[in-house]
């Protein structure tokens, strides 16, 4: 009798040992899988930084062209620039490419 309760015995110790191999081993996956994902975000976070430093500086740029449009020197360039436009002494010449 002592040698079949052994072998129960060793049989529930193996079946322990492989519940909590496959623990071990779900837990290491499950890890992995978070540690992929932190730097996942990471990485989209530096570039959501980067874009937001970018879009900073166009709005900065922008807010400064509008100060400078604000003045009638700053109109007339504008004028000049973006209308093609020419003051009444002047005459506009066009260069074709």
């Amino acid at each position: 009798m002592s040698e079949k309760n052994t072998k129960i015995g060793l049989f529930k110790q193996l079946g322990i040992m492989a519940v909590t191999l496959l623990a071990v081993f779900q837990v290491g996956r499950a890890i992995h899988a978070s540690v992929d994902r932190q730097i996942f975000l990471h990485k989209q976070t530096l570039a959501l930084k980067a874009g937001e430093a970018q879009a900073e500086e166009i709005n900065k740029e922008l807010r400064d062209g509008l100060s400078s449009y604000r003045s009638s020197a700053g109109i007339e360039r504008l004028a000049r620039e973006r209308l093609n436009l020419a003051g009444t002494d002047e005459v506009i010449i066009r260069i074709a490419k």
